[in-house]
């Protein structure tokens, strides 16, 4: 899969939003219809709002915890993203309307 278009989406929580900024800036940000891959910033409520939110795209999302809660996050860190979203696992999650 060829990660070069990273759509970043944060939760309103100030750390999430200044993160997004961070990595905005650092790899770039496009928009949702042109990305290939969503980058979730925050928490599991978070990352569950954006599967949903994003379920007709066909986007994966890779989830960076933001938050207080992460189970469903992966740690948090600004170096080497692209090489990380690209050696993530995929997980397939049914979501229930």
């Amino acid at each position: 899969m060829g990660i070069d278009r990273i759509a970043f989406l944060a939760s309103e929580t100030p750390v999430a939003q200044e993160t997004r900024e961070r990595l905005a800036a650092r790899y770039g940000d496009s928009p949702l219809d042109e990305a290939d891959i969503v980058v979730a910033l925050g928490g599991d409520g978070f990352m569950l709002q954006t599967l949903h939110a994003t379920e007709g795209l066909d986007l994966p999302v890779y989830g960076m915890n933001r938050g207080t809660v992460g189970f469903l996050m992966n740690a948090f860190s600004e170096d080497d993203l692209p090489e990380r979203l690209a050696a993530a696992e995929e997980a397939i999650i049914n979501l229930s309307p």
